[in-house]
């Protein structure tokens, strides 16, 4: 039987280090700079740490970069449109369940 490492929690309080989000995510690690840069990811101390939860985020941009060969830049915006679309999808479903009271 092979013995797989513990699965971590991603949330707010549990932080890793920028060498381990880039292993996490695929991303190279000049790339999650520029990406800190454009604000796309926000590091949580010094030296830089991030939620964990970043890896998600991280994982998506990845897919991103493969899938339509952006750039950071590019990265940025469908990053920023598609967390913005995350917001209104749950707004609408919070809404969606007021009514249905």
């Amino acid at each position: 039987m092979i013995d797989h490492p513990r699965p971590e929690f991603l949330d707010a309080e549990t932080t890793i280090a920028l060498e381990e989000l880039v292993a996490a995510s695929g991303l190279p690690r000049e790339t999650v700079v520029e990406l800190v840069e454009w604000g796309v990811f926000q590091p949580a101390g010094e030296p830089w740490t991030f939620a964990s939860r970043t890896v998600v985020l991280a994982r998506r941009a990845a897919r991103l970069r493969r899938a339509f060969d952006l750039d950071p830049a590019g990265l940025a915006l469908a990053a920023a449109l598609l967390e913005r679309i995350d917001e209104l999808e749950a707004r609408l479903r919070e809404l969606e369940c007021q009514l249905l009271r």
